[in-house]
């Protein structure tokens, strides 16, 4: 073995040391805030599903789940910044499911009464006659 493949051979030893643990160093702790925040992700995805949200709001908790997801990969990086985010956004999507949920849930509620409204109004006119 030659002088010159000896020291390329350790110069790509040290280099992929100096990137494993420059990953290593870059690695951030995750606050307990960001922990926090992800707890209130699932709590409001809890919260959306009690009001039915995968029935009147499928797509914003299917976007809840997957920024969830994200969010556990960010953790076991660990990568702070990306498991705050989409803590964040999991959180957010979630509260927009529960609301739009509620939303659909009332404008179902309101056509049946007025259907029943209808009804009634219809009734009411063949008993005058």
């Amino acid at each position: 073995m030659s002088a010159k493949s000896f020291f390329l051979r350790i110069s790509l030893f040290l280099l992929i040391l100096v990137v494993v643990f420059s990953d290593v160093a870059r690695a951030e702790n995750i606050t307990p805030t960001q922990e926090q925040e992800f707890t209130d992700a699932k709590g409001a995805l809890e919260a959306a599903r009690k009001v039915q949200a995968e029935k009147f709001a499928p797509s914003y908790i299917k976007q809840a789940l997957d920024f969830l997801n994200t969010a556990s990969s960010a953790r076991s990086i660990p990568d702070a910044e990306g498991f705050g985010r989409a803590s964040r956004l999991a959180r957010a999507y979630a509260e927009l499911a529960k609301a739009s949920a509620e939303l659909n849930a009332d404008v179902e509620i309101l056509a049946t009464t007025q259907e029943t409204l209808l009804k009634a109004k219809a009734e009411i006119e063949s008993l005058k006659k």
